[in-house]
């Protein structure tokens, strides 16, 4: 969970109008019908709710196909979030609209820069003054404060022998957006300190470029079985990995097997013996062709991990008997990938687990190239003394039911989505590009 040390900073403030639309979405449970009720297509509320979770930097939501549900701190930010617009509300009450609208509307209509503004007005007396506060051009402080007077249908502002003031109505709603703002600062504050229960925590460290598939998978199916569980998942090199394992920071590793069994604090447990593909964009000419032969790869570029990676070993495996052609473009980012496959006839060689995760993006298809390799083993490694929870050993049943797809040995049925090839590799159906 990430924490804040110091004062949350008035930028990093949801507005009033993302609380309402959060606490809407959870009422329902529904995207869809909340974006009825605000009257904002389903993509508008999708991202407001995405940057406010970006604000927080936390997952209030868990998505599924039934529908959208709270995550245990998002519970947490849901009370106060209530509180906060219960409060914005009696604020705009107060103002005595002439507009036809309802007071929560009022409320969610004023931007994070009219309420400072509004406050900084009422705090120094006049708008120069409130200006020099803020550190903006008195014309800028002037065009917000205007504009949250004409939204709301309300008198806030009267000239004085000092400059422009706030009236008594509009001091009084400088007070109450005051103590609003104080309210979301603690929302913010008490999302950044939530503590999840020890015990319904999973930690699991994935190396670089690895299933990530299987973490998905097996997170989808521990939150159906232990809604309030939370997996942390974190990515590094092999070493760094190991010794977090070995401090007690994860509890166990992901990825492609190295032997640390020969040290007396780990433990192996290999799952499935990983594979590759030769991998192009859907419209590259190659898609087209039922039987590709390794001269016909020669005559394109490729797209490659450095030298040393198990994706590189396998492209070298193609070429054992000829001269392979240059890799043009050296690079672990699958997005860096993506693109270039996307913009350019170029190929890539991916293992099985990551045609999986691409293939979702709709960008990419398998080649029927066979690739004469065994690939490296992937597994969990382990701290030799570790003893699961029951939340921890059921993510590793789930890891492990996925696993078994993936290798296609027999009993993973409920999986069948992960499961390996038998035979070479042909391209899916061509999706024209938009």
């Amino acid at each position: 969970m990430r924490r804040i040390e110091t004062t949350v900073s008035e930028k990093d403030l949801p507005s009033v109008w993302q609380l309402r639309v959060f606490e809407a979405v959870a009422r329902h449970e529904n995207v869809t019908q909340a974006s009825q009720e605000l009257l904002r297509s389903q993509p508008a509320t999708t991202s407001c709710i995405a940057t406010l979770e970006g604000i927080l930097g936390v997952a209030l939501f868990e998505r599924s196909a039934t529908g959208t549900y709270l995550t245990p701190v998002g519970v947490a930010a849901l009370v106060r979030t209530k509180k906060i617009l219960q409060f914005a509300v009696e604020a705009a009450q107060l103002v005595g609209s002439t507009r036809k609208v309802s007071p929560l509307a009022l409320a969610s209509s004023i931007t994070r820069t009219q309420m400072r503004c509004l406050i900084a007005i009422e705090e120094c007396g006049s708008f120069r003054a409130a200006a020099r506060m803020l550190g903006i051009t008195e014309a800028s402080l002037q065009r917000a404060a205007r504009t949250l007077e004409q939204n709301l249908g309300g008198q806030l502002y009267r000239h004085t022998a000092a400059g422009i003031n706030t009236t008594e109505t509009g001091t009084e709603f400088a007070r109450r957006l005051k103590f609003v703002s104080s309210q979301i600062v603690a929302l913010v504050e008490t999302v950044n300190t939530y503590e999840f229960p020890k015990e319904r925590t999973v930690t699991v460290g994935v190396l670089l470029l690895d299933p990530t598939i299987l973490i998905v998978n097996a997170i989808r199916s521990l939150t159906a079985q232990f809604p309030d569980a939370r997996v942390v998942v974190l990515s590094g090199t092999y070493e760094t990995l190991l010794n977090k394992l070995l401090r007690g920071e994860i509890d166990f590793m992901l990825g492609l097997l190295k032997q640390p069994g020969k040290a007396f604090d780990f433990v192996e447990e290999p799952l499935y013996r990983e594979r590759y593909c030769v991998v192009a964009s859907r419209e590259h000419p190659l898609t087209r062709q039922n039987v590709i032969t390794v001269d016909a790869l020669t005559r394109y570029q490729w797209v490659l991990p450095p030298k040393g990676s198990p994706r590189r070993e396998a492209y070298e495996h193609i070429f054992a008997e000829t001269t392979p052609p240059a890799a043009s473009i050296e690079t672990y980012s699958l997005s860096t990938i993506r693109i270039t496959l996307y913009d350019a006839e170029m190929l890539t060689v991916l293992s099985w687990t990551e045609v999986l995760s691409e293939r979702r993006f709709g960008f990419i298809a398998p080649l029927p190239v066979d690739v004469p390799w065994d690939g490296p083993i992937v597994g969990i490694t382990t701290k030799r003394d570790w003893r699961p929870n029951d939340v921890q050993a059921a993510f590793l049943h789930h890891l492990k039911r996925n696993a078994t797809a993936i290798a296609g040995e027999p009993g993973a049925e409920q999986a069948s989505e992960l499961r390996a090839p038998k035979v070479p590799l042909q391209p899916p159906g061509r999706k024209p590009r938009s």
